[in-house]
């Protein structure tokens, strides 16, 4: 199977997230063009450079997650959601979550497949830093994508000066809004009707 791997806090899960997932569920996988045959979603448990103090627990964003993806209309009806899994698997480690650990877990759950691992264009121009990178790219294939529009230039010149991770990346128009937008805005009172509301997206360029 081709599964592909897309992790974050969702603290909590909006809009900007779900849009994201169903892009890259939808991107036929370069070099054949197959679609994903599974889409495996990483709440993280720890981060390593950040504090998760003020994490929901896993448990509620897992739940979050599994709510979101079932009953919110962003998604393109004609796909099949039963692809889709929501990992638990870091809040069963000790320690910080580092991605590699988190790969080389899943990758013992399913030792025959290929993973396509989904990072922002953040993560992407940061990915030498990584804790034990080079063993990242013997596990799993890079695809990055943009946070804002203006991303995917930066992202095709890191591609060509970067030709040696092999990495891909997705090119589209992103919902640029925040966890940390949303939690604030709750905060401040705003209703929920108010709350960003999905908008369909295409990959324009892979």
């Amino acid at each position: 199977m081709k599964i592909g791997i897309y992790g974050g806090a969702f603290n909590p899960v909006h809009n900007g997230h779900l849009n994201l997932i169903d892009v890259l569920s939808r991107v036929p996988m370069h070099p054949d063009f197959k679609n994903l045959d599974k889409f495996i979603i990483v709440p993280t448990a720890d981060p390593p450079h950040r504090s998760g103090a003020d994490f929901a627990s896993g448990i509620d964003r897992v739940n979050m997650l599994k709510i979101a993806i079932k009953n919110n209309d962003v998604f393109d009806k004609s796909v099949s959601y039963k692809r889709f899994e929501i990992s638990d698997i870091e809040f069963s480690m000790v320690g910080k979550s580092y991605t590699y650990n988190t790969i080389k877990a899943l990758k013992g759950l399913y030792p025959e497949d290929e993973f396509y691992l989904f990072m922002g264009s953040d993560q992407l121009f940061n990915f030498r830093e990584w804790y034990k990178y080079n063993k990242i790219l013997k596990m799993a294939h890079i695809v990055g994508f943009g946070r804002c529009k203006e991303d995917n230039e930066k992202i095709k010149q890191f591609l060509i000066d970067n030709k040696d991770l092999g990495a891909d990346a997705v090119y589209y128009s992103p919902i640029e809004v925040s966890s940390s937008q949303i939690r604030a805005r709750i905060k401040n009172g705003v209703k929920e009707a108010d709350l960003e509301k999905p908008t369909k997206t295409v990959v324009r360029k892979w």
